[in-house]
């Protein structure tokens, strides 16, 4: 398949990397809904950087190569790593915040139409995006009163759905948004097979007790 290309007929998740980013913001996310189109659910999901980059590296050094350049409103999903936040950075999700240009995009990202998806601190990116103001949402348990701080209801939650978008915890709930997006798409029995894959302590009851149902 070309370079970028997705069949006209499947569903695209687009993950946000970053120099910075946390590695595990984006493999377990990655993982997941890659082994959820290896069981048939009709979906691809791709590394996107923000321009033509060779590679990316993470927080600790995990080097990504991006599949494609970020392109707002092509994916129906888009799920938005963090990393670097607490520490203030010089590079990661603060960093980015600061430069200011994931937070343009991803905003037009929404206004576009795509459902999008924090993880971890990536939720404070789509504050600074302008997408979470006087929504439920959570990230890091260390950043709740930075996201309160942007007009946000913060609560500490593992997954929080508030429909268009959605936000996680901290760096493993990223895992269990991800699960959740495969049963909200494609159903809870794939989910649930996903997750006994992955040996993840998963079921969709215990997902919705985490979103407050």
């Amino acid at each position: 398949m070309p370079y970028g290309h997705v069949a006209c007929c499947q569903m695209l998740f687009d993950l946000v990397v970053f120099e910075g980013v946390d590695e595990l913001d984006v493999v377990g996310p990655l993982e997941v809904l890659r082994r959820a189109g290896a069981l048939g659910a009709d979906l691809v999901a791709r590394l996107c950087a923000r321009t033509a980059e060779e590679l990316v590296t993470g927080a600790f050094g995990v080097p990504f190569r991006p599949e494609a350049v970020f392109v707002p409103g092509e994916a129906g999903v888009v799920v938005v790593p963090g990393g670097g936040w607490v520490a203030r950075a010089e590079v990661g999700a603060w960093a980015e915040a600061k430069r200011g240009e994931w937070p343009k995009l991803l905003a037009e990202a929404a206004g576009a139409g795509s459902v999008l998806a924090g993880v971890c601190t990536g939720s404070m990116l789509l504050a600074h995006a302008g997408v979470l103001a006087g929504k439920r949402a959570t990230t890091h348990h260390d950043a709740l009163g930075d996201l309160a701080a942007l007009g946000v209801e913060a609560v500490s939650q593992r997954v929080v759905d508030a429909g268009e978008v959605l936000t996680s915890g901290g760096v493993t709930s990223g895992i269990d948004l991800a699960l959740w997006l495969v049963s909200r798409y494609f159903g809870e029995s794939l989910a649930g097979v996903v997750a006994e894959g992955l040996e993840y302590p998963w079921s969709p009851t215990g997902a919705l007790e985490a979103l407050g149902a």
